[in-house]
């Protein structure tokens, strides 16, 4: 009986210790609101200027569709299954050392490979043969231009390596009308919640660093044993009554 009263007893401590802990991370955050704000301000406005200098970027597309080789029969569920499997091959054909070279030496592109291909993606639609391949540009009429001609090249690259010829060009790449959004909103909103993540840190940071006794069990872990008692603030009893008689 005895041990099962020590537990609830020290369960019933654990739980309160759990309550005070939780009690002075939310005190520390209250006691050091203005270097939280202070560490938000900055971030935030770094993410405000990030968020409206990014450039204009507009994107073009082109649709291919991967056929049968036999032409005149229907392809079943495994071979559409196949052919969406067979695009981050594609892919990667499509975004082949040749290919990025003659695209940079054509166009006088001043991006690297590295960059080139990084604005190039190829994404399979969904139950179908179609493929969509894009590239990225900051002029719209140069993203329509390199995206027809990466499709060309990269029809050819697959003939070449693959010894297939069942890739076909449905829809040329038109010159985009609208630039790809620059989701300002969601840049603010990261740089916000970055800077709140940032600022807590630091709070805490400084509460560890400038830490003081708050409570008696503060002195209780220290020390590792029990508190006996508090001796209460005495005021000098002299003192007072001199201060009565000259008030007098």
């Amino acid at each position: 009986m005895r041990k099962d009263n020590y537990n609830y007893d020290y369960y019933e401590e654990e739980m309160e210790d759990d309550t005070l802990d939780i009690q002075d991370l939310i005190f520390t955050i209250f006691r050091r609101w203005k270097v939280i704000i202070l560490t938000m301000i900055p971030v935030i406005i770094l993410g405000f200027i990030f968020a409206n200098t990014r450039p204009t970027i507009y994107e073009a597309q082109t649709s291919l569709i991967i056929s049968g080789n036999n032409p005149g029969i229907s392809l079943d569920r495994g071979d559409i299954d196949l052919n969406q499997k067979l695009t981050t091959t594609y892919l990667e054909l499509a975004k082949s050392k040749s290919i990025l070279k003659n695209i940079i030496k054509k166009f006088d592109l001043k991006d690297d490979e590295k960059t080139l291909a990084a604005n190039i993606s190829m994404l399979p639609v969904a139950d179908t043969e179609i493929i969509t391949l894009s590239y990225k540009n900051q002029d719209p009429q140069m993203a329509a231009v390199i995206t027809n001609e990466i499709a060309n090249q990269f029809i050819t690259r697959v003939t070449e390596v693959m010894k297939v010829r069942n890739i076909t060009v449905i829809d040329k790449a038109q010159i985009p009308e609208k630039p790809l959004p620059k989701k300002r909103a969601l840049i603010l909103l990261a740089s916000g919640i970055a800077g709140l993540i940032l600022g807590v840190g630091i709070a805490f940071i400084m509460e560890f660093m400038f830490a003081k006794l708050r409570k008696p069990t503060d002195m209780e872990k220290i020390l590792n044993v029990p508190m006996l008692g508090m001796i209460p603030e005495f005021t000098d009893i002299a003192e007072e009554s001199g201060k009565g008689e000259k008030h007098a």
